[in-house]
């Protein structure tokens, strides 16, 4: 009986198919950062978890999945009952929040694609600037949040992106940058590769084609 050759061909197709499948979504991963709106994410922040006020500079939140920290001299990352400056009073929507007296830095344990949550300002000046980076440092995209001062209510700020981004770089427009505060965050991470996942899929069932083409060559044989 012959011994049955692999089916070099048929593994090379199926190579081809992964490499354009991974090319294909190279291509898409160029898209920008966009706007989205209330979602849960797969880690999720209240806060509540504090129970006195504190002044720190880096701030483990998302269950250890990220850190919040202060980059302006003078600054610090803040966890309080209520905030108030200039007559201008934060209260959070449920126990806690937490906010940056400065330039805020989120920075992410693995890569991420959607990022929001509920902000609010007593820092004199509207609205915030959000810088978005790669886990090689690059800058993908600039954003503006919604952080009106006047009403002291709490604003949906929420993003996605086709692009992984690690780090979100905050900066306010009033004092040291900004009182900025945050309340019920959400994060979502980056899923499981998945062009390797159809790698595996496509080598283990070249895999399976072969011993099922030498079975039936065998039988073939036995039969003459």
């Amino acid at each position: 009986m012959a011994d049955a050759k692999p089916d070099f061909h048929g593994l090379r197709g199926c190579l081809v198919a992964v490499c354009l499948t991974a090319a294909l979504y190279a291509t898409h991963a160029e898209g920008a950062i966009v706007p989205v709106g209330p979602f849960t994410g797969d880690f999720s922040d209240t806060f509540d978890r504090f129970s006195s006020t504190d002044a720190v500079q880096s701030l483990s939140v998302f269950d250890d999945q990220a850190t919040l920290n202060n980059l302006s001299e003078g600054g610090a990352i803040k966890i309080e009952f209520n905030s108030q400056l200039n007559g201008d009073l934060v209260v959070p929507r449920s126990g806690m929040m937490v906010g940056q007296l400065g330039i805020g830095l989120w920075d992410f344990a693995t890569p991420a694609l959607r990022f929001g949550g509920y902000f609010e300002n007593n820092s004199g000046a509207d609205d915030a600037t959000l810088f978005f980076y790669d886990a090689s440092d690059n800058l993908i995209d600039t954003v503006i949040a919604s952080v009106p001062v006047a009403g002291g209510t709490w604003t949906w700020n929420g993003w996605q992106s086709d692009v992984p981004f690690q780090r979100i770089e905050v900066v306010g427009n009033g004092v040291i940058d900004g009182f900025i505060w945050y309340e019920d965050m959400q994060l979502v991470a980056v899923p499981e590769p998945a062009s390797g996942a159809l790698l595996f899929s496509v080598l283990a069932f070249t895999a399976l084609q072969g011993r099922a083409k030498r079975r039936t060559t065998g039988t073939a044989h036995s039969d003459v």
